[in-house]
């Protein structure tokens, strides 16, 4: 226990990893049951929300057919500002009643390591419908927050009604968020890697397997309402020399860039507004996103469409420039205003657009392939070095794109390059940026958070 303790750092609370306990779970049928009902539930529940987050979509914008980006660019130039500054009001009113009659929305972090993987399944589930909400009408957080809260929230009911230790909810409480992530993107060993490496911090077998099983389960569930099919189309990648050679010095420039973005989501969480005055703030902030979308349709939603376009070389390099600035700017705004959401797709978006820029200055210089190898290849940089997840982030940007397995050397080293600059800059990732934060700067009255570990 001790070796495993070391192993972890001396941060981070320790989850049995070798001894007869955590052994013990896995021969445990009841825990296996939460297993498969965990994977079952956070399947169907992501097929829900993604529904919600499309019907939510065309009302807001007017639109049947196409991508998001698509629709708000036939939008009026007004409605932008109109749908967030209404949904500002709405959503900022329904946090408010939530965090005072319903109790603290914990983080999943938070939830996990604090406070032994417990959640309130009911509160979990109305902040997962208001985040998808929010996404829907535009705000630029992610879309997989909601349905990894609500495969947690899911977990940690079951745990209860089995009867589970504090461990095993642990456990099971980050493969439930994990297998929501898994099923809403169709990345099934992406999302157990990112369970087991992002919010347990361990590849142990005793994290691993239920990890894997919860998120095969939910990812094949989810395939009765979501296609299943490569979230992003990149085409034939081929590898060179030359672009090797800058995903390696892609991975120093990311790593600066992913430890900026901790420090900014750190920020904007640690701030964020709390009390009655998160209604005016979800509002304003909601409303200054909209206002800077009717001259930069790019900065709405969580991302999925502009990660596309830059993957398709379709921006222009003045464009991905303005967007790759005007979106963490509104991702934090959205955070310190008082708003829930996830860092995910955000953040491969603004990898991607970062390799575009870079990949695009390097072709000056030598050839090296088309462009969406360098997106590609930015996008895994950035998430490694933003999450402190180099194996989580390869395998998640593989699977997303199908495509990405003959740039898997150049996008090894760039992610592996990207997590050790970020480490040594902020040893934080953007799940533990605002326990990071707070305890090198705690406010006032600010209750004490848990140091980042090995993330």
């Amino acid at each position: 226990m001790a070796a495993a303790a070391s192993r972890r750092g001396p941060h981070q609370p320790n989850l049995p990893l070798d001894g007869d306990a955590s052994d013990l779970s896995l021969r445990s049928w009841r825990f296996w049951l939460v297993v498969l009902l965990a994977g079952v539930g956070a399947g169907l529940g992501a097929g829900v929300l993604m529904a919600i987050l499309h019907a939510v979509q065309h009302l807001a914008y007017g639109y049947r057919h196409g991508d998001f980006q698509t629709g708000v660019r036939h939008a009026p130039p007004w409605r932008p500002l109109a749908v967030l500054a209404g949904a500002g009001v709405v959503l900022g009113a329904a946090w408010v009643l939530l965090r005072k009659f319903g109790g603290p929305v914990r983080g999943l972090d938070e939830a996990v390591w604090e406070h032994q993987g417990r959640l309130r399944p009911l509160d979990t589930a109305a902040n997962a419908l208001l985040q998808i909400v929010a996404v829907g009408a535009g705000a630029t957080l992610g879309r997989e927050g909601a349905p990894k809260e609500l495969g947690a929230g899911l977990a940690s009911s079951l745990c209860d009604r089995a009867g589970l230790s504090a461990t095993e909810r642990q456990v099971l409480v980050a493969c439930g968020a994990g297998a929501g992530m898994a099923a809403v993107y169709n990345v099934p060993f992406g999302g157990a890697l990112f369970a087991a490496e992002v919010l347990l911090g361990t590849l142990a077998l005793p994290a691993v397997l239920p990890a894997l099983a919860t998120a095969g389960v939910a990812t094949g569930v989810s395939w009765l309402l979501l296609p299943d099919r490569p979230t992003y189309d990149v085409g034939h990648l081929p590898v060179s020399a030359s672009l090797t050679l800058w995903a390696v010095l892609l991975g120093l420039l990311a790593g600066l860039i992913g430890a900026g973005l901790v420090v900014a989501v750190g920020w904007a969480k640690a701030r964020a507004t709390k009390g009655t005055r998160t209604a005016t703030t979800v509002a304003v902030a909601f409303g200054a996103v909209g206002v800077v979308a009717i001259g930069l349709p790019e900065v709405l939603g969580n991302g999925k469409d502009v990660a596309q376009l830059a993957f398709s070389g379709a921006l222009s390099l003045p464009l991905v420039a303005v967007i790759v600035v005007a979106r963490p700017l509104a991702t934090a705004a959205c955070l310190r205003a008082g708003a829930v959401g996830g860092l995910f797709t955000p953040t491969l978006a603004v990898g991607a657009l970062v390799g575009t820029l870079a990949g695009r200055a390097w072709g000056t210089l030598l050839p090296a392939g088309p462009v969406a190898g360098f997106a590609l290849i930015g996008a895994a940089a950035l998430l490694a070095g933003a999450m402190q997840s180099p194996i989580a982030s390869v395998a998640l940007v593989v699977e997303l794109t199908h495509s990405g397995l003959a740039l898997l050397v150049p996008i090894a080293l760039a992610a592996a390059g990207a997590s050790a600059v970020s480490r040594v800059l902020v040893p934080a990732s953007l799940y533990t940026a605002a326990g990071w934060w707070n305890v090198g700067h705690p406010p006032d009255a600010a209750p004490a958070h848990r140091p980042s570990g090995l993330r």
